[in-house]
């Protein structure tokens, strides 16, 4: 496997002449994910503007008042559909949409249409049924794990069993997120396989390489402590960064893991 630092510079290379439309492309998701969180707010009855208004102020109160009389069981609803239905399957296009950019090693990619392109066409239906099973089998994978260790720390009842069932939560959580990290590419990817199928490739891939996933993304906390003081402007162009690094990781395990079942054959 690729080094760290390789894959960080093979990222930065596939990048060079489109780190403006990789920023682009994560502006235009992150607008529309601001139009799909509006618009579920407004039709469950929220005052915007003054919600808004609080959020930007960081006026946690003022966010209560303006949402007080919302309905929220519709806001909760209308927010998991449309998550569902856009967002989720907006995110798995833009992610793709950087390892087509890898992959194809073009000076000039179509990193805007692509990320639209891989996800809204006749597989769609498919997709979204597949983040819609996946995301229910995570629940059932959390919440066992999640139920024993709170019984540990409520049983103990203490405050440092408390602080290190917290930890425990924590780290069950980060493992299986990182052991499935790979999913979004796999679906993608791998239009052939189903859910369950695409689940066990991200565990086949992630097997012995989660602390070197891990080790990837907390390389980027520099940077991103350093966008924080732009105001978070800078993010726009971090996140085309950190995204074809993953793409750029995910390529080369997929690519080991073949090697090695051509080798076996």
């Amino acid at each position: 496997m690729k080094r760290i630092s390789q894959l960080k510079n093979e990222a930065l290379e596939a990048l060079h002449g489109n780190f403006n439309k990789g920023a682009l492309t994560v502006l235009i998701c992150m607008l529309i994910g601001f139009g799909v969180s509006t618009s579920t707010l407004a039709i469950s009855g929220v005052d915007i503007i003054e919600y808004y208004s609080a959020l930007f102020t960081f006026d946690t109160y003022g966010m209560l008042q303006a949402s007080s009389d919302a309905n929220r069981a519709l806001s909760s609803s209308m927010s998991l559909l449309f998550n569902l239905l856009i967002v989720t399957p907006l995110s798995l296009g833009m992610i793709n949409s950087f390892r087509v950019l890898y992959e194809s090693r073009k000076a000039d990619n179509a990193i805007i249409k692509n990320t639209f392109k891989l996800v809204f066409n006749k597989r769609y239906i498919s997709i979204v049924a597949a983040v819609l099973v996946f995301s229910l089998l995570v629940i059932l994978l959390l919440v066992p794990g999640a139920i024993v260790i709170s019984l540990i720390s409520f049983l103990f009842d203490s405050v440092v069993a408390l602080v290190i069932g917290g930890v425990l939560i924590a780290v069950y959580t980060l493992w299986i997120v990182i052991m499935y990290s790979q999913i979004g590419f796999i679906l993608i990817d791998e239009p052939q396989m189903d859910i369950l199928d695409v689940m066990r490739q991200s565990r086949t891939l992630m097997k012995g390489r989660k602390w070197k996933y891990f080790g990837m993304m907390i390389s980027f906390i520099g940077w991103a402590l350093l966008c924080i003081l732009t105001l978070g402007i800078g993010f726009f162009w971090l996140i085309p960064y950190i995204r074809t690094t993953q793409a750029v990781f995910y390529c080369d395990i997929r690519d080991t893991e073949k090697a090695k079942m051509t080798e076996q054959a």
